[in-house]
């Protein structure tokens, strides 16, 4: 296999016009591994926001015997065009829309994928990154995050939306939670114990805004859920929606998605925008 492949399909049923639309909803859910026997919870769940344009990170297993699961997803979600950039270890990112793609691309050849989606939106052309970061330390995804940033930099119209696992310092974490993580939490978080918050940082020095930041939503935490076992997890926000300048005015809402499908679909609680 290569480092990453693309399985980019439009199916051939109708769909609204871009001119129709006043709203438009985008939602980022890490599902856990495929989903595997929680997929139904996961649909169900994606089906209750009913988003124009969905992001999935692990979205493993999506692409096996004819992209089965992803064209499952598709159909049950109304949302009709989708790509899916494949790598070697797993952690397969897709996004999902309404609207038809113009142009899409993987990007970062490392553990974990990133998907590049060009959408013609009722707010022009609209660059989307999908995207899910290295879960080891700060500096490899400060690598991935150069690449991402540096991919949309043609772009008037920028979203990057997924699981960053990375911190951000404008959550006003107290020190004496890191002073309470285990080596894993030490290893991916903080530098001699000092918690890191470059990944965001670069993020916002380079025009980019957190939508939860602009909300004052920033101190919902997306991890864990309830059926969450990962160690490395702990009353966290470490997904999120970053968007250029040119999107802020048109921000109208943001929200960690919590009921009682979230609770129990994956580790992580998806996280909603909507643009008017």
């Amino acid at each position: 296999m290569r480092l990453f492949d693309i399985i980019d399909i439009q199916e051939s049923c109708l769909v609204q016009n871009a001119n129709h639309y006043t709203h438009m909803k985008l939602m980022s859910y890490n599902i856990f591994d495929g989903g595997a026997k929680r997929l139904g919870l996961i649909i169900s769940a994606i089906q209750r926001e009913a988003p124009d344009i969905l992001i999935i990170n692990e979205a493993n297993g999506f692409s096996e015997d004819g992209s089965k699961i992803l064209k499952r997803v598709s159909s049950e979600t109304s949302l009709p065009y989708y790509s899916i950039a494949l790598t070697e270890w797993g952690y397969d990112v897709a996004v999902l829309s309404k609207l038809p793609f113009t142009k899409t691309e993987a990007l970062m050849p490392n553990k974990r994928a990133a998907m590049s989606a060009m959408i013609d939106s009722p707010l022009g052309l609209i660059s989307i990154i999908g995207a899910h970061l290295n879960s080891g330390p700060e500096d490899l995804r400060l690598l991935e995050t150069k690449k991402i940033i540096g991919s949309q930099k043609e772009a008037v119209n920028r979203i990057i939306a997924g699981d960053m696992n990375s911190l951000s310092r404008q959550d006003g974490y107290s020190p004496d939670l890191f002073h309470r993580f285990n080596e894993k939490q030490l290893e991916k978080f903080t530098r001699k114990g000092k918690p890191r918050f470059e990944v965001t940082d670069m993020l916002l020095e380079s025009g980019y805004h957190d939508a939860a930041v602009h909300m004052k939503k920033n101190r919902d935490t997306t991890v864990p859920t309830p059926s969450n076992e990962d160690i490395a997890h702990t009353d966290l926000r470490l997904d999120y929606v970053f968007l250029s300048e040119s999107l802020l005015p048109h921000l109208i809402d943001y929200k960690v998605v919590r009921n009682e499908l979230t609770d129990k679909a994956s580790d992580h609680f998806p996280v909603v925008i909507e643009l008017k």
